[in-house]
């Protein structure tokens, strides 16, 4: 029987080979090919896995770092005091207060003026400087920083009035 006799014949043929195709897609379906061809790679050891942690560690520190040192340049007085994050963290509060600030003023200042403003620039009512702005959780702060303050004074002065 040569090949072409084989396609050409009846339904039983076509049922076969059919079936074949069957059982080959879903022979194929679980194992993706990748997986069998792909050889398993070995495990790092320990000190690999130190070393991959340390490094990627390092990438991250280096990585904050620089965004503190572009940060520096951007808000004045900043310069030169990447080194301490409190210091630039505050200088940035400081920088962006002043620019809100300035940005409602200016605001106000075109409003008095009559020039129109894309409400995209306006800034909302409960943002910095608002009518309706409330420093998030500051009444709370307020009353646990008394509260440590007036133990602390109290433990302070049961000893010696000198201090």
């Amino acid at each position: 029987m040569s090949k072409e006799d084989a396609t050409e014949s009846g339904p039983s043929s076509r049922e076969s080979s059919e079936g074949s195709e069957a059982r080959q897609s879903s022979a194929r379906r679980p194992s993706s090919g990748k997986k069998s061809n792909k050889v398993a790679k070995p495990r790092l050891t320990a000190s690999q896995k130190s070393f991959n942690h340390k490094d990627a560690e390092n990438k991250r520190r280096t990585a904050i770092r620089q965004r503190f040192t572009e940060l520096s340049h951007m808000v004045p007085g900043a310069e030169g005091q990447e080194r301490s994050e409190q210091v630039m963290l505050s200088k940035t509060t400081e920088f962006l207060r002043a620019m809100l600030l300035e940005q409602r003023r200016l605001i106000e200042v075109a409003d008095s003026q009559g020039i129109q403003v894309d409400p995209g620039w306006r800034l909302r009512d409960d943002d910095l400087g608002g009518p309706g702005w409330k420093a998030k959780n500051m009444e709370q702060y307020e009353s646990s920083k008394q509260k440590k303050g007036t133990g602390t004074a109290q433990a302070g002065n049961n000893g010696d009035e000198n201090d």
